[in-house]
């Protein structure tokens, strides 16, 4: 009988020493919180929309497109490849000129209804999501803005200028890019970044998204139903 309390008792301690440990160690493991980032892309889809869209896939990396009403209409098999690659759509307006879309508040807002009527004749989708040209500051005032929410529209701004508009330059904008990233990493919050569909933008891709890969980004698509950063309402995201 002591022989089989002992042999039960040694049988106990075992697993105990097995499962305990991990159990244990289970608890006091916490796991890193993913960090997130939105790739948006405006002006486009131009020439480069091909590599661009090429490139994004080879790194399974989602962005979301700001198009223009016009471009869209040139290039319709791209706009339906971002589809049904799962990146996000959404309008960037018609004409890009300031004077035009900015004469009235509601020049701005018919050029944002013909532009997501357009895309949704072209991909089957409804968007309500609006980036103005050169973005919301100093142009979209309060008038603007309430026009722009009684249509509905969601209008994003950006945290990250990658300055690629500028620079014109693959490895100094992917240089600048990532320093940005950098500063809102260190404050915890997570990069919006705006690119152009250019081909130096497209040069400077391929190691903006090594940098995001390598440092634990997952690339996440703007959709309708976000509460939208912008200039005007610069939340943390």
């Amino acid at each position: 009988m002591k022989r089989k309390i002992g042999f039960t008792f040694l049988i106990l301690c075992f697993l105990s020493s097995y499962f305990l440990p991990q159990h244990l160690h289970a608890k006091a493991v916490k796991k890193t919180p993913k960090r997130v980032v939105y790739l948006t892309f405006d002006d486009g889809p131009n020439s480069s929309v091909e590599r661009i869209l090429s490139i994004l896939d080879k790194y399974h990396a989602k962005a979301t497109f700001f198009m223009l009403n016009n471009n869209m209409k040139l290039h319709k098999k791209s706009v339906k490849k971002m589809v049904n690659k799962g990146h996000g759509i959404a309008c960037h307006g018609v004409t890009h000129d300031k004077n035009k879309f900015y004469k009235t508040p509601y020049t701005a807002a018919k050029e944002m209804k013909t532009c997501l009527n357009t895309l949704t004749q072209i991909t089957n989708k409804k968007s309500i999501i609006i980036r103005v040209p050169y973005g919301s500051k100093p142009y979209m005032k309060a008038p603007y803005r309430k026009v722009m929410n009684q249509y509905g529209y969601k209008m994003w701004d950006w945290n990250v200028d990658s300055l690629d508009w500028k620079f014109l330059n693959g490895p100094k904008t992917a240089q600048y890019t990532i320093k940005q990233i950098k500063i809102l990493k260190n404050k915890g919050i997570s990069p919006l970044i705006l690119f152009h569909d250019k081909p130096t933008t497209a040069d400077a891709l391929p190691t903006v998204l090594k940098y995001l890969k390598a440092n634990g980004y997952d690339f996440k698509v703007l959709t309708n139903s976000m509460k939208p950063y912008n200039f005007w309402n610069p939340r943390i995201l």
